[in-house]
C-alpha cells in the first residue's frame, strides 16, 4: 500500500512539472539579461571571449546558458527549454540527495518522503529552477557537498593508519573539494564558507595532538590540506585564466564594494527608531514603512548602500586610484569599520541574516497561467506560505542547534552518528548565512539552503512523531 502511494506521488510530481513547464514562461530582465549576453558569448565565441571580457560571474551558469542555446539551435527550439530541462533535472538531484541526507539522520522514511516531495512542489522551486537566474545550479552542490563532508566525517571514526586507508582518506578529501568546487562555479561565497565550514576537523586536530596522539592529528590535518588543495587549486587555476585573459587574479569582482557599502551604511550611528526599522525590513511584506516611516527604512534599502559606493568610488578615481587599489581600499576600510566596532556589526549581521528565512513563495519574473497568477498574487496566499516556512525553517535551525548543544558530549557527535550528520547540516547553514550577512540579502540568495531548511524542518517533524508514538505506545 505504502509502495502505491510513493508511485501516485511520483506520477503527481511529473505531471505538475510538465505542466508548469509548457505553461510557464520566465521574463528575461535584470541580472537574466547578463547571463543570456554571456551565455550568448560563450556559445558563439567560446570561453576565451568570455574570459576577455572579464572578471565575470562565476562561470557555471553561463555555461549552462551557452549548452541551451547550442540544444536550442540543435533541436530547433528557443533555448528556454533545454534550460528548464536542466533545472529540473538540478532539481531532481536536489530532491535524491536530500532523501539521502534526512536518511543519513535517521529521519524515518515516510517523513523524509513528505518533506523531500514537498521540495518538488515548492512554488519557489519549481519556478526558480525554470527561468534563467543562477540559484538552482548551487542546489544539488550544496547537497553533495554536506554528504561528502559527513562521509568523511564517519570515515575518521576509525580509519586505519595503513595504504588503503590513507588513500580513501584522500579520495574523500578530493570529493569534498569537488562539491565545494562545483557550489563555487554557481556562488563565489564558498571560498570564505568552506575555510570556516571545515572548524570541526581543525578542533579534531587540536585535540588529538593535545592528548598526544600525533599519528591521528597529521592524518586530520593531511586530510584538510587535501580538500584545500584540490578546491584552491582549481579556484587558482580559473583565476590564473582571468589573469592571462583580462588582466585580474581574481573569480569575480564584486564582493569587495559590496562589502563597503553595506559596512558603511551598518556602522553608521544607530538609533532606536533606525534599529527596529532593520528588523522590520527583514521579512519581505511592506511592514516597515508604515511604522517607522521611509526615511529610516529606506536606510536599509540596496540603494542607500549603492549610493555611498558610487559617491566612495568617484572620490577615489578623480584622486586617480586604480581599480586593484580601489579594491583594496574597499576591503581594508570595511575591515577597519568592522572592528571599531564590532557589536552593532555582529547584531545587524545577525538581524540581516535572518532575511534567509524568507525564502518561500518567491515567484517573480515568470509568466504564469491565470490561474496560478491569482494565486501566487493572492495576499493570503503570499503571507500565510511566507510566515509558515519562515517559521518552520527557523525552528528547525534553532532545535538543531539546541539538540547539538545539548547532546555535544556524546561520542556519536564526533564519530560516527546522526548527531555527527546534524552538526554537519547545521554547520552549513550556520556559515552560509554568517559571510551572506556582511553583505545585503536578496531573498533568492537563501534558495540554495532550501533543501537543507528541509532537512532540518523534517528532522525536527520526525522527532516530534516518534514522542507522540512513543506516548501512545506506553
Amino acid at each position: 500500500m505504502r509502495s502505491v502511494w510513493v508511485k501516485v506521488a511520483l506520477l503527481s510530481l511529473a505531471l505538475w512539472w510538465a505542466y508548469i513547464f509548457y505553461t510557464t514562461q520566465f521574463i528575461v530582465v535584470f541580472d537574466s539579461e547578463g547571463y543570456e549576453a554571456t551565455g550568448r558569448m560563450i556559445a558563439q565565441q567560446g570561453w576565451a571571449e568570455f574570459l576577455r571580457h572579464g572578471p565575470q560571474r562565476e562561470p557555471m551558469f553561463p555555461g549552462l546558458v551557452a549548452l541551451s542555446m547550442l540544444l536550442g539551435d540543435w533541436w530547433g527550439i528557443s533555448y528556454h527549454y533545454p534550460l528548464k530541462m536542466i533545472g529540473m533535472f538540478f532539481l531532481l538531484l536536489t530532491m535524491v540527495f536530500s532523501f539521502r541526507l534526512m536518511r543519513m539522520l535517521g529521519i524515518s522514511r515516510w517523513v523524509a518522503w513528505v518533506f523531500v516531495f514537498y521540495l518538488g512542489v515548492s512554488p519557489t522551486m519549481t519556478t526558480s529552477s525554470m527561468r534563467i537566474w543562477s540559484e538552482f545550479a548551487a542546489y544539488p552542490w550544496v547537497a553533495l557537498a554536506v554528504i561528502w563532508t559527513i562521509k568523511s566525517w564517519n570515515l575518521w571514526g576509525n580509519a586505519p593508519d595503513d595504504r588503503p586507508g590513507n588513500l580513501r582518506s584522500a579520495g574523500h578529501a578530493a570529493m569534498v573539494g569537488l562539491m565545494f568546487l562545483g557550489l563555487m562555479s554557481v556562488k563565489a561565497i564558498t571560498e570564505g564558507v568552506l575555510l570556516v565550514y571545515l572548524w570541526p576537523f581543525y578542533w579534531r586536530i587540536f585535540s588529538n595532538w593535545r592528548s598526544r596522539n600525533f599519528m591521528r592529528a597529521r592524518q586530520l590535518a593531511a586530510f584538510c590540506l587535501m580538500v584545500l588543495i584540490v578546491f584552491e587549486g582549481m579556484v587558482c587555476v580559473y583565476k590564473t585564466c582571468n589573469y592571462h585573459y583580462n588582466g585580474h587574479f581574481t573569480f569575480t569582482t564584486r564582493g569587495d564594494w559590496a562589502l563597503y557599502g553595506n559596512t558603511a551604511r551598518r556602522m553608521q550611528p544607530l538609533t532606536l527608531n533606525r534599529l527596529g526599522a532593520a528588523v522590520a525590513s527583514v521579512p519581505p511584506m511592506n511592514i516597515c514603512s508604515p511604522i517607522f516611516g521611509p526615511d529610516d527604512c529606506s536606510f536599509w534599502t540596496a540603494r542607500y548602500s549603492d549610493d555611498l559606493i558610487t559617491q566612495k568610488r568617484s572620490e577615489l578615481e578623480s584622486q586617480g586610484a586604480t581599480d586593484e587599489a580601489v579594491s583594496r581600499y574597499f576591503i581594508h576600510h570595511s575591515v577597519k569599520m568592522i572592528l571599531s566596532n564590532p557589536l552593532q556589526a555582529v547584531l545587524l549581521m545577525f538581524i540581516e541574516a535572518h532575511k534567509m528565512f524568507f525564502w518561500e513563495p518567491i515567484t517573480s519574473f515568470e509568466v504564469y497561467p491565470d490561474w496560478m497568477e491569482r494565486v501566487f498574487s493572492s495576499p493570503s496566499f503570499y503571507y500565510i506560505m511566507m510566515i509558515t516556512f519562515a517559521f518552520f525553517s527557523w525552528a528547525g535551525c534553532v532545535f538543531a542547534f539546541l539538540y547539538l548543544c545539548c547532546h555535544y558530549w556524546k561520542p556519536a557527535l564526533y564519530n560516527k552518528g546522526r548527531d555527527g550528520a546534524l552538526l554537519w547540516v547545521f554547520n552549513f547553514i550556520f556559515w552560509y548565512m554568517a559571510l551572506y550577512s556582511l553583505y545585503f540579502i536578496l531573498d533568492r540568495y537563501s534558495f540554495p539552503l532550501v533543501s537543507l531548511y528541509m532537512v532540518l524542518m523534517a528532522f525536527l517533524t520526525d522527532k516530534i512523531t516518534k514522542v507522540f508514538s512513543n506516548e501512545n505506545t506506553a
